[in-house]
């Protein structure tokens, strides 16, 4: 159980990252500047501010849980995934950033407004408004009962742990703004790394047998990697390449949580550098989740505990809780604490401009610049707040993992299309812009409720949005080839 020192550090730990963030906010004198810190973080350090911060958000207390109970389930499958972020910086290098700020626009979905008028952008925000509400419930949840199973902790605690979560991530979100998230984010990075190298180490130091032995007993019981084509089997390794590839892609070029950081950069050049510090970040964090995950698998294996939880989701705060000496479990809860928080600052910012900026763009253009900010700031507080109360009365998760890439899989594969398409000029008319991204909704949904893996709702999602999008295309161009003349516009 955890100890007062473990205690002593989380407290330290909440206290600085809220006074940084307050302490970092900026004269904050529009909108822009609030979501989106008017492009000031243009430097080589404001490169890697925005390259920490987005690897910070990318990786929430979800995935902290997630991705090492996966691990231990199923092996390092998750490393098939890799693949997914080389893949992901050459279209981003080359293709997305390069046009996507040639425009010169201060609002994330503004280019949808540009390319294909304001219901299209306001449609994609209400998706964006949908997907990261429901995300950050789960959010604040999960580090939730994580954090009472290590301490021991009853179900009577789970609302003063899900407040603290919530309440001190929005202070510093409402006051701090996209810089005071950034500056934030960046730190919580540092933390998250350091916290899980110093619980691989102890794993390994604390091993009552030689590493190879251990290995050989784990490599013993664990099932072959599965390169199955069956879409209803877990974890194939086509699912996680696939499922990572869109899943990541859509994540960097949909979300306005990365759009926002873009923007923020200034330039093509500050901006493909974050993304570059943000690949080498999350792959070093992924390896280090994946490592912990195969840490703990060889720690039963050659320690075997009848005690041991039979949900993997449960082992790591089981292992925390009973094994961890004072101190690093503290460190390890800061950094689980870190990681939600991260995640959930960026999603009340983002949340906040997808309201101010795309839904109500029109009428809040006429405030003034600082009713804009106070518009800005009492978003931020009503959807932190929303999160927080959502977020205590969640009864079930699931399976952390597969509930998470099936929520962001609904809605993100669409969005991506709608970027997409924006991005590269396909002339299209918005309508159909729009049909096309709820079709893809929609199909994830019924997904969702299938035998279908989690991981393939993504790729299955933007795909059906691709192919309502081409129709009237493909239409076009054969009403065209006859004389037709139809016209896309």
């Amino acid at each position: 159980m955890l100890g007062f020192l473990d205690w002593l550090l989380i407290s330290i730990y909440l206290a600085i990252v809220i006074g940084v963030g307050i302490a970092c906010r900026g004269k904050q004198e529009s909108a822009d500047d609030y979501f989106t810190a008017g492009g000031s973080f243009s430097g080589p350090i404001g490169s890697v501010l925005v390259g920490l911060s987005i690897a910070a958000t990318v990786f929430s207390g979800i995935s902290f849980l997630a991705i090492p109970s996966v691990t231990y389930e199923h092996g390092p499958a998750l490393l098939a995934g890799l693949i997914a972020f080389p893949f992901a910086w050459f279209v981003l290098r080359y293709w997305f950033l390069p046009r996507y700020l040639s425009e010169k626009i201060q609002e994330p979905f503004g280019i949808l407004q540009k390319r294909y008028g304001q219901a299209t952008r306001q449609t994609a925000a209400i998706m964006f408004v949908l997907l990261r509400l429901g995300w950050m419930s789960a959010l604040i949840y999960a580090p939730a009962i994580a954090i009472m199973g290590a301490a021991g902790l009853g179900d009577q605690w789970l609302w003063p742990v899900v407040l603290v979560i919530g309440l001190a991530s929005t202070l510093y979100t409402v006051f701090g703004g996209i810089r005071g998230v950034i500056v934030t984010d960046a730190i919580q990075f540092l933390v998250i790394a350091a916290s899980i190298i110093l619980v691989i180490i102890y794993i390994f130091a604390s091993l009552p047998v030689p590493m190879g032995e251990a290995l050989g007993a784990l490599e013993q019981q664990r099932k072959p990697l599965n390169f199955s084509f069956d879409f209803t089997e877990k974890l194939t390794i086509w699912a996680v390449i696939m499922g990572m590839i869109v899943g990541n892609l859509s994540s960097f070029t949909a979300d306005q949580m990365s759009l926002q950081r873009y923007i923020a950069s200034g330039s093509v050049r500050s901006a493909s550098r974050s993304f570059v510090v943000n690949v080498i970040g999350v792959i070093v964090v992924l390896m280090l989740l994946i490592s912990i995950g195969v840490s703990l698998a060889m720690w039963y294996t050659v320690q075997p505990d009848g005690a041991l939880p039979a949900s993997a989701d449960k082992v790591m705060m089981y292992f925390v809780a009973t094994e961890l000496p004072v101190g690093i479990a503290g460190l390890l809860l800061a950094a689980i604490l870190a990681a939600t928080m991260s995640s959930m600052t960026s999603g009340i910012n983002a949340l906040a401009c997808a309201v101010c900026q795309d839904i109500g763009g029109g009428w809040t253009k006429k405030l003034s610049d600082r009713q804009q900010v106070l518009m800005a700031r009492w978003t931020s507080l009503i959807f932190g707040l929303m999160a927080t109360v959502v977020a205590g009365m969640v009864d079930e998760l699931g399976t952390i993992f597969t509930m998470s890439q099936k929520l962001l899989g609904v809605f993100l594969g669409p969005l991506m299309l709608g970027m997409f398409f924006a991005v590269f000029h396909v002339r299209i008319q918005g309508k159909w812009i729009i049909l096309a991204m709820v079709g893809g909704c929609l199909c994830g949904w019924v997904v969702i409720f299938s035998p279908i893996y989690g991981l393939w709702v993504a790729p299955i999602s933007f795909v059906t949005a691709l192919v309502i999008a081409c129709c009237p295309i493909a239409f076009d161009r054969t009403a065209g080839a006859f004389g037709l003349n139809r016209g896309v516009t």
